[in-house]
């Protein structure tokens, strides 16, 4: 079926997605091009962690938020790591919990706020059920209730368009910087595209606040300023 599916005509898009800023809601179109491009950068980070076939991950997403969690499932794909999902509101935190308990979970994607904060009264308790997880990518809401709970606790950011993920040992969340531009601007992050996208962003305001970093390797390093996450 997939085979079958994958000689069926394209439509010229991969989709369209948006983010809300304040009051005002921002949409934009996404190119098969730069899409690939989006997981091959997700697999090139998740190459350096360490996780590779036989792992089992545990991502915690909500559909529409497919422009950003979708190159990861991709590059999980093709690094032979099985995955399990869930939703990210307290209604399905028990699913959440569930697989913890269950599976042999190395990673942990998008853990958010108010996951954490249905299961911590649950048993058994959330620090129990993270202390075998080697990663957790958890959202800012998130990263404070968890540091220490798991080998490794470090950012998932939905950066506007732009998606940042930790990387073990070190500070804040990495981004592509072949894609884009981080600035500051008015204590928030804005996001630019340096490569050719079917959206053109210019200095976009993401509605979170934070600060940027750049390394002499030419990475892209941003620091949280106290958030929530979307």
């Amino acid at each position: 079926m997939t085979a079958a599916a994958a000689s069926l005509p394209r439509p010229p898009l991969y989709g369209i997605a948006g983010w809300q800023t304040g009051t005002e809601h921002i949409e934009y179109e996404i190119g098969w091009d730069e899409f690939e491009r989006d997981v091959d950068w997700a697999e090139s980070v998740l190459k350096e962690t360490g996780l590779r076939s036989g792992d089992i991950a545990l991502i915690t997403a909500q559909n529409c938020e497919g422009p950003w969690i979708g190159p990861v499932v991709r590059a999980l794909r093709r690094l032979g790591v099985t995955y399990a999902c869930a939703e990210v509101w307290s209604f399905d935190s028990r699913r959440t919990s569930m697989f913890l308990q269950q599976l042999p979970i190395r990673a942990v994607f998008g853990l958010c706020g108010d996951t954490v904060a249905a299961l911590e009264p649950e048993q058994p308790p959330i620090a129990e059920v993270l202390e075998n997880v080697d990663f957790v990518w958890a959202r800012p809401d998130a990263l404070a209730k968890v540091s220490g709970l798991a080998r490794e606790v470090m950012p998932f950011v939905l950066l506007g368009p732009v998606l940042g993920l930790g990387m073990p040992g070190q500070p804040g969340a990495v981004v592509n910087a072949g894609e884009w531009a981080v600035d500051s601007e008015k204590s928030q992050l804005v996001v630019s595209n340096v490569r050719d996208r079917a959206t053109t962003f210019d200095r976009a305001p993401t509605g979170i606040g934070g600060h940027v970093l750049s390394r002499a390797d030419g990475t892209i390093v941003i620091g949280l300023d106290d958030v929530e996450s979307r």
